[in-house]
């Protein structure tokens, strides 16, 4: 105590010893170099074993730990990249704002479900929109950045994103390419997205914050019945809570902020349109179409048949051409089952009895008419296909040769209409298409045709040809 008063200090002086490798630092430096592997990593234990081994030729002894070398390089700055402080980007009125999602676990009518939390905050004055999604993609962040850009009332002139496929289709950073989809989003309000170079999460870190503010304050003690009670909360909690706090580093609110920074948004454009996509669907059995593994009706005069499903933010319409045919209240994870609809309209059109084309055709004469009873009893409800077949097969070949294939194909029981116009182009092939034979293929060199088409006159080849005389000589 006597020695540390007049010393003069509140504690006990600290000791500095000399490490045992100080002397090796150039040593250790140069093997640090050295010991990498095929993607530049080094290797310490590697460096240890070779200093020992030099040390050793050299007649000397090193008795120190692998935990000892690390201490040692860190000490010295031996392959420790220098720290550099956190920049802070300031962004003026109107310039940025940042956009990312969180998922979450959340206990929903007695239940836990996850649910992802898309955020957007604008950079000058900390405005934040939230809201929860139980999935998101392309479709839903334009839903979301379209209620937000409604809610402020505008948007800033730039918005910084993380490297996600929902809006880039290849690159990344400053070389990252839009979709054309969000590209024509970006020009309807007036913005362009940013994406951050990989590794640099730190540049959107204005959104990043708020998502433990939500975990931490939003989420505790509050209980939710389904998705629209859990949005109308986050407004809410948004509106009265989050936007109104004073911020320390800011020492204002964002409320307070946004006031300054509102007229320098890029205003909305005249109409905002809805927010949709479009499905093309078959009505099932039941008399319902699915979407998204939920059911919704559909009229029972349209089982069977493919109609177009128009989603929305919240609705489902189903429509065919330029008729709405239903409209639902979208549904999400845990609805109600769809039931069908009852008939309240009568089907679109009602076929007539008989068809034009059946009239013409029967007027061709007996065979004909025949022929078409025995096929309207075997094809049933196909009939109607069958007699616009053989009407384009009469306006396609002579009456004649029709009415011929029409007596086989009656008399044989063939009621496809494919196997007719087989028939119709065989007899055509027998009567019309046959070749002339009667000559021989020897008088073709005599013809004068023949020779008129002679350029060269005939080689003479007897000299290339082998006496049989000669060769049993030869032998």
């Amino acid at each position: 105590m006597k020695a540390a008063l007049r010393v003069g200090v509140a504690g006990p002086m600290r000791v500095e010893r000399e490490s045992v490798l100080a002397e090796h630092l150039e040593t250790i430096r140069a093997l640090h170099g050295q010991c990498r592997d095929g993607r530049g990593h080094v290797n310490l234990v590697r460096v240890r074993e070779k200093l020992i081994e030099d040390l050793e030729n050299q007649g000397k002894e090193l008795d120190v730990s692998y935990s000892t070398l690390t201490w040692f390089c860190r000490e010295h700055g031996i392959g420790v990249k220098e720290k550099v402080p956190a920049g802070r980007i300031v962004t003026g009125p109107g310039e940025e704002m940042q956009h990312d999602t969180s998922p979450y676990s959340i206990e929903m009518g007695g239940r836990k479900v996850k649910r992802q939390c898309a955020s957007l905050v604008f950079g000058y004055s900390r405005m934040l929109f939230i809201c929860f999604y139980p999935r998101f993609d392309r479709f839903h962040l334009k839903v979301f950045l379209t209620d937000a850009f409604e809610y402020f009332g505008g948007a800033c002139r730039r918005c910084v994103i993380d490297n996600t496929s929902i809006a880039i289709v290849c690159g990344s950073g400053s070389r990252a390419q839009m979709s054309p989809e969000i590209e024509a989003f970006e020009e309807r309000f007036g913005f362009r997205f940013l994406a951050h170079e990989i590794g640099d999460s730190d540049r959107k870190g204005k959104v990043e914050r708020p998502f433990d503010y939500v975990e931490r304050n939003f989420l505790v003690g509050r209980t939710f019945k389904d998705d629209v009670d859990l949005n109308r909360q986050a407004w809410q909690w948004v509106e009265n809570t989050a936007n109104r706090r004073r911020m320390r580093e800011l020492k204002a609110s964002p409320v307070e902020l946004f006031a300054v920074e509102k007229p320098a948004l890029h205003s909305l454009p005249l109409y905002v349109p809805e927010v949709y996509r479009l499905w093309p669907r078959t009505v099932d059995a039941y008399g319902c179409i699915s979407l998204h593994g939920m059911k919704y009706p559909a009229p029972a005069s349209y089982i069977g048949k493919e109609v177009t499903v128009r989603e929305s933010k919240d609705r489902v319409i189903v429509v065919d051409g330029g008729k709405e045919l239903a409209v639902h209240a979208k549904k999400v994870e845990g609805s109600p089952q769809a039931e069908p609809m009852r008939p309240t309209d009568a089907p679109r059109r009602q076929k007539s009895a008989k068809l034009i084309e059946e009239d013409r055709l029967a007027a061709l004469g007996e065979p004909m008419a025949a022929y078409l009873g025995a096929l309207k009893a075997s094809r049933g409800p196909r009939y109607w296909c069958s007699v616009r077949k053989l009407w384009r097969l009469l306006c396609q070949y002579k009456t004649e040769d029709l009415l011929q294939a029409v007596a086989k194909a009656h008399e044989h029981r063939l009621f496809d209409v494919n196997r007719i116009e087989t028939i119709v182009l065989q007899d055509i092939a027998q009567k019309d298409y046959q070749l002339p034979l009667e000559f021989a293929a020897q008088e073709i060199e005599s013809l004068p045709e023949y020779r008129l088409g002679a350029a060269t006159p005939e080689p003479d080849l007897h000299d290339y040809i082998p006496d049989p005389e000669g060769e049993d000589k030869n032998a």
